[in-house]
């Protein structure tokens, strides 16, 4: 009989006796197992074993650390053996419970600490040492990254019951702020990812199990319940693996997979429903959230099943949203191979009547003939107000009127993901693993046009429709050398190939009018780009102390401009962990570059019908290059705290810059603004991060920091738009902060959080709005660096947020969860934007 060899891991273990573990193993406990793999998580290794012994495992998941890094290399050892080393430190032992049942039940004796003593390869819990998906090709333990990840977990989702990406990352991921969403815009807007990685369109790349989302503004809703976990890497040293478009960081959410080993329930079913107070309406709204799950199987061979529901209505007049997010997941466990699919379909509709703050401002005016061509329906010909008609053909189609906001608009969006993911370990050193998957969406009003004037006035705009579906396929190969306690090599080579289309299509506003076309007509504008990479990444570690990461990535990509369309990603980074009496300290630094083409179905799906009116020729990509190097420091699992600094420059960011719309035969009297693309020149973000956490027991504490400096640093020669150098980016917050407490009994929880971004500088829309429906005001007051006169500094906002959940008995629970509780409708991120009031809602959730 051979055991495992703790010390080495290696591909044949050497028998090595381990001291209070041998035993004689019967019935399922003595069947034989052989596997090999290093630095998996310790739900794979069970996952495993259960599969290679034809064992049916029970467990309570609360009680096992799941993400910790472990180490096999056994030959025809026994069930039990291997189980009872894997368990090692956690107070449960296994017991066999019938002919192919096996209980991880507690154990009262002293021999754990014993067998804790004697088992080097099982490393202390915490985040210094869990799994993660995110920063290398194949997963691996978090020690040997030399960049900042933060992950959130689908546990901590629940509790604070939240459901929405902002809510979930602001002010518990330090260096990211996301604009609350309102209900009403089907598009994420990121104020600060580390500063400004674009104008409007600034994101991370978003991954949902590995495939690359179409359009990552899409992602903005989460089922905590379907969530495992979601991993976020900050910065462009993310770029020299996950490719073009990760200029700014990396976004994976994980979904959960598993069946009901781990004490999970086969179905649950959540219902509930409140109110949202609104200054803009009669009285309170209703909104209501429902939700079910089913799951089967167990660790080798699980399927998940879940949708959620949820609903607002008028918060402003004629206005509502109604969303659906269904996903699937399944798992197949083998010896030595793992297959897992998923999933998912999100739609949403809306209605959006624009804002109330606008109200009485009139919009734009045009000529009726023009108005005629799109359908539109008018205020005057007048331009004094009035009730709205039906344009109609006739005398006076040239006279000028303003186009009416239909209070009927709507916006959806359909969403939709599906992959596959296999990962295979043919022996203790390589381990390869492929991913293929489609996502799509199509998309109808969702314009966000960033620039000065809201999208609101441009009822053009607002009827814009695009699609797009990304395919993605990725494979890689991971080998490890050397001996764990001195030094190992970790080498990845990997090949990617993703291709897209999207395409966009809207009313052409000033095309030359054609009187057999009266009625309108449409313009549609198609891309179809691939990006092609090859990765070569590898991590040397000298006595599991000292770490060294390099990587390269070569990529050809189709939407690059400029005289090559093949660029370098690189990524270069070290960390030092060294332990104290008390503590544990972790020093990194790395750095990376990162690039975004011009033409991105993000920035076609947020701009959809800028391009009618064209661009500049040779407009350059956006890049973004830099350091970051931080402190860890970790005392026990009682606490933590991060510090880091990060140094990047952007160049080539793209901005919407305002131009007088060209003159048209029909329309030489229109007065209006249009947009065109234009590169500012280099932007400097800099800043520091600050992030913590405690536990006292039942209490646990966290709270970020974010310290953000994004400047203008040269603007690029053809620039016509409104920032100078030694500026501040538009709609960057300096400050970003949050705290959180959650406290857990045995029946009862309850969890508070507060988030807050300071003093960015935005346009006051309410004044521009107003100041360009006055003819008197000539157009040139509206471009360039007129615009600078419609500055405004926001001071900040302040988010409060609570959730308590109270178990009545088993499988039945209450929940009330407050959201907005400090009634904050406006500010964010302009002074046009209205968002729910408090929101108090109160649910019953039903597991059997």
């Amino acid at each position: 009989m051979q055991q495992a060899d703790a010390q080495s891991c290696a591909s044949s273990a050497q028998g090595a006796s381990i001291a209070g573990v041998s035993a004689d193993w019967t019935g399922p406990l003595g069947r034989p197992v052989s596997l090999h793999g290093r630095d998996i998580s310790l739900r794979e290794a069970l996952d495993r074993v259960a599969a290679t012994a034809k064992l049916r495992l029970s467990y309570a998941a609360e009680l096992l650390p799941l993400s910790r890094p472990v180490c096999l290399a056994y030959e025809s050892a026994p069930a039990g053996e291997i189980l009872t080393q894997l368990l090692a430190g956690t107070r449960l032992r296994p017991v066999p419970a019938g002919s192919d049942q096996v209980v991880l039940a507690p154990d009262l004796s002293a021999r754990d600490t014993q067998t804790v003593a004697a088992m080097p390869m099982m490393k202390s819990v915490g985040v210094l040492d869990r799994v993660v998906v995110t920063g290398s090709a194949a997963g691996g333990s978090q020690r040997s990254l030399p960049i900042a990840l933060d992950v959130v977990s689908g546990q901590e989702l629940s509790h604070r019951g939240t459901g929405t990406l902002s809510s979930a990352l602001d002010g518990h991921v330090p260096g990211l702020w996301m604009w609350n969403q309102s209900p009403l815009s089907l598009l994420a807007r990121y104020g600060s990812i580390r500063g400004a990685s674009s104008f409007g369109v600034s994101y991370p790349k978003v991954y949902v199990d590995g495939i690359e989302a179409a359009n990552s503004l899409l992602i903005t809703q989460l089922d905590p319940d379907a969530v495992s976990r979601v991993e976020v890497i900050r910065g462009p040293q993310g770029a020299a693996l996950y490719g073009a478009d990760a200029i700014s960081g990396v976004i994976n959410i994980v979904t959960r997979q598993e069946g009901t080993e781990g004490g999970a329930p086969r179905a649950q079913i959540r219902t509930g429903g409140g109110t949202a107070a609104s200054a803009y309406s009669a009285g309170s709204v209703f909104a209501g959230n429902h939700s079910a799950a089913f799951r089967a199987g167990n660790g080798t061979r699980s399927l998940r099943i879940g949708a959620t529901a949820t609903t607002i209505g008028a918060f402003i007049p004629d206005a509502y949203s109604r969303q659906l997010t269904s996903n699937v997941g399944v798992r197949v466990v083998g010896p030595r191979t793992i297959v897992s699919g998923t999933a998912r379909l999100f739609a949403e509709d809306a209605r959006t009547p624009g804002s109330p703050l606008l109200a009485g401002i009139p919009l734009t005016p045009m000529t009726i003939r023009e108005m005629l061509a799109q359908g539109l329906t008018y205020w005057s010909s007048d331009l004094h107000g009035g009730p709205g008609r039906q344009a109609v053909p006739g005398p006076g189609r040239d006279s000028m009127a303003y186009p009416a906001i239909d209070s009927s608009d709507r916006q959806s969006v359909r969403q939709y993901t599906l992959g596959a993911t296999a990962t295979f370990h043919p022996g203790n050193r390589w381990t390869h693993s492929a991913v293929a998957g489609i996502d799509g969406y199509t998309l109808r009003s969702a314009t966000i046009l960033d620039g000065p004037f809201p999208s609101a006035t441009d009822s053009a705009l607002r009827a814009a429709r695009g699609s797009a579906v990304r395919a993605t396929l990725r494979a890689s190969s991971v080998a490890q050398f050397g001996e764990p306690e001195k030094t190992t090599a970790t080498v990845t080579l990997a090949a990617e190939h993703s291709w897209v289309h999207d395409r966009t299509e809207t009313d052409a506003l000033f095309a030359a009018y054609r009187p057999s076309h009266e009625q309108g007509y449409s313009t549609a504008i198609a891309y179809t780009r691939s990006n092609t990479g090859l990765i070569a990444q590898t991590n040397v570690a000298v006595h599991d102390a000292l770490f060294f990461n390099g990587g390269l990535r070569i990529e050809r990509n189709t939407a690059v401009s400029g005289s090559s369309d093949y660029s370098l990603l690189p990524m270069v980074g070290a960390a030092y962990i060294h332990p104290l009496s008390f503590a544990t300290v972790k020093v990194r630094a790395a750095y990376g570059r990162g690039i975004r083409p011009i033409q991105t179905t993000m920035r076609a799906g947020t701009l959809m019908g800028l391009e009618r009116y064209g661009t500049r020729a040779n407009l350059a990509s956006e890049e973004q290059s830099g350091v970051e190097g931080g402190l860890d420091l970790f005392v026990g699992n009682a606490a933590s705290l991060h510090l880091t600094r990060f140094d990047q420059r952007a160049s080539g960011l793209l901005q919407l810059v305002s131009v007088p719309a060209p003159p048209t035969p029909d329309s030489l009297r229109s007065r209006r603004i249009v947009y065109e693309l234009q590169n500012v020149g280099q932007i400097g973000n800099t800043g520091w991060e600050l992030e913590g956490q405690t536990n006292f027991g039942r209490l646990s504490l966290g709270g970020t920091l974010s310290l953000v400096d994004s400047r203008v640093e040269k603007t690029a020669n053809r620039y016509t738009g409104d920032l100078r150098i030694g500026d501040r980016m538009l709609e960057v917050p300096s400050r970003t902060m949050g705290v959180s407490a959650m406290y857990t009994a045995s029946r009862w929880f309850t969890s508070w959080s507060v988030s807050r971004a300071y003093n960015w500088i935005n346009y006051d829309r309410i004044a521009l709005a107003s100041a360009f429906a006055n003819q008197n005001y000539p157009l040139a007051d509206f471009v360039g660096a007129q615009l600078r006169n419609y500055w405004l500094k926001y001071d900040g906002v302040t988010r409060l947020s609570g959730n308590f959940g109270l178990t009545l008995r088993r499988g039945l629970a209450l929940s009330v969860t407050g959201e907005n509780l400090l009634d904050e409708q406006r500010g964010e991120p302009d002074n046009i934007t209205v968002l729910p009031g408090r929101t108090v809602t109160g649910g019953i959730k039903l597991s059997f």
